[in-house]
């Protein structure tokens, strides 16, 4: 098993949030598949068996790509211009790209990037990791990135200067630096930009602020900036082998492999009927007894505040007699890239299920009982598989009930304290053939419900591990 960091953008953010656990044998596919546009959730279990846990719905490459196309390197070759690059700056409507031509006769440079001025309460959450941020706002500040042509492929794939709102040109530190902030900032909580360039030395820094960061405080940091630049160990044909034409057809090849089997979806007879039992991790068995939807909350049999993961989040979307206030959502079409943003009604889901184990596990090893809602959709040759549209709150929202799908609620928790119940509240331990009933409830949005029922969606267990090449589903009515 593999720790992973979990990155949030706003406006991408670099930012480490938490770590969460992830099967090894789909992991570098996984990371790669994952849209880095979005919320990723990951998650390590302590020794012992490997816990499968939830994980996002996957989303085609194209975000990765469009975010590539903003930021782009010549090929290899000789520029005529003095210093280690040059760049084309290039802006159309809102959006904001650049694309350097590298003098590589010249020996690659290796550049550190240090504060000497953070706004006040600011550390570096991790020696040599740039990001800063306060106790209070943990995962929130600022991120310093050097870039040379040693990072620049990582950059290329997750640098975005979409949405652009205004883009200030001034010079800091002797460097032309650009000041980049982001349409409606506060309502999708962009954060914004500093380039600094530095063609002379051979490196760009960017200066990162999430959106609590005041751009005064991010101007401070830029101009009091304590840079060190070094020769680099290895030389620009030492890079060009490690990505030669060999490798990349190997990586595209399995790559498109991959989306091969990620797309052939499931024919209906392979999604787990309501009644009909599911064997998942280690040979247990996932049955789903009963589906029903409700407007209130209060009116689930057995809802207590007990079984919820977060009162905190829950309580201010409930209105006084437990039904879900609207939220905003925003709806992006995969194939068009359209976004459409609606005032969205909520409905509750329950769900009763029952987990059967069938593997003894030690007195520390617990098994998910946990699950996620999925839309699907019926393509035209009859299989079924993930949509692959976004349905995402607002993020001046802040709306979490229904992140990654998951349920918010479980009748029958075991970790109720500490970190324990922060990573393995819908964990529980069961002994060899030990049986459990219980109810899970998730908040759905309405145009999931027709007539009552869940349609255009199936439930994910946990405990099936979410392999994004053979998933697992189960049912929640009939399929149409």
């Amino acid at each position: 098993m593999k720790k992973v960091n979990q990155q949030i953008r706003g406006k991408e953010e670099l930012v480490l949030m938490q770590e969460l656990p992830i099967p090894e044998a789909t992991e570098d596919k996984i990371q790669a598949a994952y849209d880095i546009v979005r919320a990723r959730s990951r998650q390590k279990t302590e020794g012992g068996k490997v816990r499968p846990i939830r994980k996002r719905p996957l989303r085609r490459a194209w975000a990765a790509g469009l975010a590539a196309a903003l930021i782009a390197v010549s090929g290899f070759g000789v520029m005529a211009a003095a210093g280690y690059f040059s760049k084309t700056v290039n802006q159309e409507g809102n959006n904001l790209s650049y694309a350097f031509e590298v003098n590589y006769d010249l020996k690659p440079v290796e550049v550190k990037a240090v504060p000497g001025y953070l706004p006040e309460g600011m550390k570096e959450f991790e020696e040599g990791s740039g990001k800063y941020w306060t106790e209070e706002n943990y995962g929130h500040g600022i991120t310093l990135i050097p870039i040379s042509v040693f990072n620049i492929e990582e950059q290329k794939r997750i640098m975005d200067f979409s949405h652009v709102d205004q883009v200030e040109k001034t010079t800091i530190q002797g460097m032309e630096a650009h000041i980049i902030t982001y349409q409606e900032a506060e309502k999708y909580e962009w954060g914004k930009d500093i380039l600094l360039f530095n063609p002379e030395q051979g490196y760009v820094l960017r200066v990162y602020g999430d959106f609590i960061v005041p751009i005064e405080e991010m101007k401070q940091v830029a101009e009091n900036l304590q840079i060190t630049v070094t020769e680099g160990s290895m030389e620009y044909a030492d890079l060009e082998k490690g990505d030669d034409a060999e490798m990349r057809a190997a990586q595209e090849a399995a790559d498109e492999e991959f989306w091969r089997l990620a797309d052939k979806g499931v024919t209906a007879d392979q999604i787990t009927k309501v009644g009909e039992s599911l064997k998942v991790f280690d040979g247990n068995e996932v049955t789903v007894n009963k589906v029903q939807v409700y407007d209130s909350l209060y009116d689930i049999p057995g809802y207590t505040e007990d079984g919820a993961y977060d009162l905190e989040e829950l309580k201010p979307w409930l209105n006084a007699d437990g039904t879900h206030k609207p939220y905003q959502r925003i709806c992006t079409n995969y194939e068009t890239g359209e976004e459409m943003e609606e005032r969205t009604e909520v409905k509750f889901l329950m769900v009763e299920a029952t987990m059967k184990q069938n593997a003894e596990f030690g007195p520390d090893e617990d098994t998910a009982l946990d699950a996620c809602l999925v839309r699907v959709e019926k393509r035209a040759d009859g299989t079924w598989n993930r949509i692959k549209d976004d349905y995402l709150p607002v993020p001046s929202e802040h709306y979490r009930l229904q992140v990654d799908g998951r349920c918010f609620f479980i009748s029958v928790p075991e970790h109720l304290e500490g970190v324990k119940r922060a990573k393995s509240f819908f964990y529980r331990h069961l002994d060899l053939d030990e049986s459990i009933t219980y109810t899970m409830i998730f908040a759905v949005d309405a145009d999931l419900v027709k007539d009552g029922q869940i349609k255009d969606a199936v439930l994910c267990f946990n405990a099936t591990g979410n392999s994004p090449i053979d998933p697992q589903f189960s049912a929640l009515g009939a399929l149409e």
